[in-house]
């Protein structure tokens, strides 16, 4: 019986056990990570969803500075002198050429090569033989303007022949003209005295025939006249043919110097003394003058081997560094043993933003025989005459290196200090800078604040914020 009730009592509350507890939907777990995934996908990645702010940017460039114009320098201070090479600044890598350049032999004329006698790494003194072109056309050429002088001045010989007798053709009627003049006069004064006597003292035919005397005397003398206008004429066709052949002479003596100078030229001689750097002929080989590559005259490139250079690439951030006079030791992986020193000669006006680089140019002291141009070397800056200070190079000698930005992306602007916007790995980042006194062209000098190579934005700039996503705007 008493089995029977508990099983009657369990058959009457069959979800007892149940309604004690409730069940979770089971949608509910899907959405909850798809919750958690964009909570933690917004924390990662949420701010490059926001719309980057396109920005105007100039890049930081670094400037030459009269030695001695330190905007950092502290009024009554003096530099330290630091000229040694025991303290390394930086190290940089560049090659060896000529210093300052090597000479270029070019054939100054057209033509196909002969014979070259010289080799690529020879010495050769000044004057040697290195090529000669094919002559056979230039010999022709002399020989043709040579011919052609010596027929003009045979023309010039049989014209200048006809002057004498032409002078003595001129002399006989002048004194003709003057003979038959006087007896033109002798004449009229005859015939004048006939007219004048009385009426039947002379008849009329005596009078007649001293008129066409005189008149027969007078045709003499206009012919002898046109006759000596002739000559005269004659004369002057003489000279002027004679003046024209001169200049024909001179102009065949002016075409026989030139190709002379042409034939001289087929022989390719060392203008200098040093060694062969790149040879750029070979027998058959054709030399053009006008052509589109600027080294399709050229034979050979020679250069000094006693004066040498380094060419380095500086990085921006340590440009500021550089100065006139500073010494540098080289060293070259082909020649491991050796060191090499030289000095900082040139810098270069504006820097290689693409590689973020400012090249300067480095003299060496003493170069060794076994180093050529091209040769990779590794530069090590020591400090020069004069301690850097910060953002400058500073020295007795030479021109200095500072930083100079666009006044028109500084804000919050005073005496001295001021703000800028500086891009740093897409973001907007604020800077406090340190200002000197010169300016340049829309610069103004930087003392601390900011380094080479730095992108700072250019107005507007109002709406910037601290850390803000940016974006370039691209050059026009």
């Amino acid at each position: 019986m008493n089995l029977e009730k508990l099983n009657s009592l369990q058959d009457s509350h069959p979800d007892s056990h149940s309604s004690g507890r409730r069940t979770v939907p089971a949608f509910l777990l899907p959405v909850g990570l798809l919750i958690a995934f964009i909570v933690i996908f917004v924390l990662m990645f949420g701010s490059r969803l926001v719309p980057a702010t396109e920005v105007a940017t100039a890049t930081i460039v670094a400037l030459r500075v009269e030695p001695g114009k330190n905007d950092a320098s502290e009024p009554g201070s003096s530099p330290s002198t630091m000229a040694d090479r025991t303290t390394l600044l930086f190290q940089s890598s560049g090659w060896v050429e000529p210093d300052p350049y090597a000479v270029s032999v070019p054939a100054l004329v057209s033509g196909v090569i002969k014979d070259v006698f010289i080799l690529e790494g020879q010495k050769v003194k000044k004057g040697d033989l290195l090529a000669t072109l094919i002559d056979e056309d230039a010999q022709l050429d002399v020989q043709h303007a040579t011919q052609s002088i010596a027929t003009l001045n045979a023309t010039k010989i049989a014209h200048c022949a006809q002057i004498p007798v032409l002078n003595a053709e001129m002399q006989a009627l002048q004194k003709k003209i003057e003979s038959a003049r006087a007896v033109h006069a002798e004449l009229l004064d005859v015939a004048t005295r006939l007219a004048s006597v009385p009426a039947g003292s002379v008849s009329a035919r005596e009078v007649r025939q001293a008129e066409l005397r005189v008149d027969a005397q007078k045709a003499v003398i206009d012919e002898a006249t046109a006759e000596l206008a002739g000559v005269i004429a004659g004369i002057n066709k003489v000279n002027l043919e004679e003046l024209s052949l001169n200049a024909q002479i001179s102009a065949a003596q002016t075409d026989l110097a030139r190709k002379k100078l042409a034939l001289e030229r087929t022989i390719i001689r060392s203008p200098v003394d040093g060694r062969v750097l790149h040879l750029h002929a070979e027998p058959g080989k054709k030399r053009m003058l006008a052509s589109d590559n600027p080294k399709s005259a050229v034979i050979v490139e020679i250069y000094d081997p006693e004066k040498l250079q380094a060419r380095i690439d500086v990085p921006l951030s340590e440009a500021a560094s550089l100065q006139i006079g500073q010494p540098v030791t080289l060293t070259t992986d082909l020649l491991p043993d050796t060191k090499f020193t030289g000095e900082v000669t040139r810098i270069a006006g504006e820097a290689d933003l693409q590689r973020n680089t400012l090249q300067a140019k480095v003299r060496l002291d003493e170069p060794d025989s076994r180093l050529r141009p091209a040769m990779l070397v590794r530069a090590a800056f020591h400090p020069g005459q004069t301690a850097p200070s910060e953002n400058t190079n500073t020295g007795s000698g030479g021109q200095n290196l500072a930083l100079f930005v666009p006044v028109e992306a500084l804000f919050e602007e005073s005496k001295k200090s001021a703000q800028v916007w500086v891009v740093e790995k897409d973001r907007a980042r604020q800077r406090s800078l340190t200002l000197g006194k010169d300016q340049r062209e829309g610069h103004i000098r930087v003392i601390d604040g900011l380094r080479p190579g730095d992108q700072v934005v250019l107005p507007p700039f109002n709406s910037l914020e601290e850390n803000q996503r940016v974006k370039l705007t691209p050059n026009p």
